[in-house]
């Protein structure tokens, strides 16, 4: 079972009734998802024209994407996801930059075809609420018209085959315009199988995720659950504390994958251990300060706790930090998974020194084909040293990474370079704070300097300049935050980002 295809059609041969996806109270046993899929992908084929046609999913409900992307696999197409939370001028962009044949909505109100543009479909549900495919919108009259095409086969279908393009990911365009990574489905599903071992999950694991499905991170759980013959209960909106554990018991859920805010959030609250029947939680993205991970064990009792690190160009997951190692390589992002390797190499492109800090160079067979339409860009990314990730951070002896930053979150402070993730863990490991974003800000005087945005525990005592004299005995004074900010909230994607352009704004809006 080297793709997702192949184990989509494995698990339906050996296991048919288990659930893949629980959604919205709608629940998908293997068999329902594949033939569901393959009804939608018979459409897709139609619709488009031909094979390796790329179809864009605008879609928001876990149960219509996933579907309609296995779909377009089982048809051998292309998926395209595209973040539906984006303003509706940039979703027109990232089509035109895309050039799908086919565009997926959720209902014909959001659905206006154009006589020149990509046909246009919608998805549609049978009487239980399921989806059960989809249907073309007439080039003629817009939304009225419908042709229902419910009834299609995918018996004919020839699907993506391991090392053609299946995938592609845009980038969430914080350091420039998105770019399309180009992803094929060995790269995806490799990705994916390699997580799932790494994890030890087997066919009776669920995994609970509130990502949304466009997003890497979302996409990434339900592959690595279905690696394994799994399943996934996916519920829109950002649960907080015991809400989320909630959720999770009650979809039967024996893990979690989701953003540090998450883990944050659920055990901020918490004062006491809570009996529970969870396996596994998974955290991707930002460093884990170690009160926070000693909260969840101490709250969470025998539930292993993995940090990741990944990148779009590597299809997902990069590096794992195992339980075991959480309090032995503190603020590691972990290890490189299968057979990527990770380099810190120096201005000269010489291999650092175990400890140095460079830039980030990744090898391995999971690495992108490369950038949609832009020859140039792929050309300096994907070099003769590898991929250059745009990260800098150490390596040690073992392999384990450590990330300061991307060259941007590298600041130069009257001439002292500082990393403002460095900042960022400091304050979160004062176990002051629910939530914490630092952001770069410009000063005439020294160039740049760091500016912490921070959710007090207590906000009525809350006193900055208190914070600054903890800071003293953490870091440098170069690194000192110019500024403490407290808000209600840190602005957030809904992959757990903090979104620097709102932090920004609000700055302007502090006096000084």
């Amino acid at each position: 079972m080297t793709d997702a295809v192949a184990r989509l059609r494995h698990w339906v041969a050996t296991r048919p009734d288990a659930t893949l996806l629980r959604a919205a109270g709608r629940v998908y046993s293997y068999r329902e998802t594949e033939a569901r899929a393959a009804r939608v992908g018979a459409v897709l084929r139609d619709a488009a024209g031909r094979r390796g046609a790329r179809v864009a999913l605008v879609l928001e409900q876990y149960d219509e994407f996933f579907v309609c992307m296995l779909g377009a696999w089982l048809a051998g197409l292309v998926v395209v996801p595209l973040n539906v939370s984006l303003p509706q001028s940039d979703i027109d962009w990232l089509i035109e930059k895309s050039r799908p044949e086919v565009v997926v909505v959720p209902d014909d109100g959001a659905c206006a075809a154009a006589e020149d543009g990509p046909a246009r479909l919608i998805v549609t549900r049978d009487a239980a609420g399921l989806v059960d495919g989809v249907r073309l919108v007439s080039r003629e009259d817009g939304s009225a018209g419908l042709t229902d095409t419910r009834s299609a086969s995918g018996d004919e279908l020839e699907a993506v085959e391991a090392d053609e393009l299946a995938m592609i990911m845009f980038t969430s365009g914080t350091t420039g315009l998105p770019k399309g990574v180009c992803q094929t489905l060995r790269a995806v599903s490799s990705n994916a199988g390699h997580v799932s071992q790494v994890l030890g999950l087997g066919p009776d694991d669920r995994i609970f995720i509130n990502t949304p499905p466009y997003f890497t991170s979302g996409i990434c759980h339900f592959l690595t659950l279905m690696a394994n013959g799994g399943g996934v209960a996916g519920r829109l909106g950002f649960y907080f504390g015991a809400g989320l554990l909630d959720e999770m018991e009650a979809e039967g859920c024996t893990g979690f994958g989701g953003a540090p805010a998450h883990l944050v959030r659920v055990v901020e609250p918490m004062d006491e251990p809570r009996p529970h029947a969870f396996r596994f939680w998974v955290s991707s993205g930002d460093h884990l300060p170690l009160p926070v991970i000693e909260k969840f064990s101490r709250v969470l009792p025998g539930v292993d706790l993995y940090n990741m690190y990944g990148l779009t160009e590597v299809s997902g997951r990069l590096c794992v930090l195992a339980p075991a190692e959480l309090d032995v390589k503190v603020g590691s992002v972990g290890r490189p998974i299968g057979d990527m390797r990770v380099v810190a190499r120096r201005g000269d492109l010489s291999e650092a020194a175990p400890g140095e800090q460079g830039e980030l160079y990744v090898t391995g067979s999971l690495l992108m084909q490369g950038y949609l339409d832009e020859p140039d860009v792929t050309a300096a990314t994907l070099t003769g040293h590898g991929l250059r990730t745009g990260d800098f951070g150490t390596v040690d002896e073992s392999g384990a990474v450590w990330i300061a930053g991307r060259k941007d979150d590298i600041i130069k402070r009257g001439g002292e370079k500082v990393s403002i993730i460095h900042v960022q863990q400091a304050l979160q490991g004062l176990g002051r704070f629910a939530d914490v974003a630092v952001v770069a800000a410009a000063d005439e005087i020294l160039g740049h300097v760091p500016v912490a945005f921070v959710v007090p525990h207590e906000p009525d005592g809350f006193k900055a300049s208190r914070v600054l004299r903890e800071l003293r005995g953490l870091l440098p004074s170069s690194s000192l935050p110019s500024r403490v900010v407290p808000v209600a909230a840190i602005p957030r994607t809904g992959s757990g980002k903090a979104i620097r352009a709102e932090l920004h704004k609000l700055l302007t809006e502090e006096p000084e």
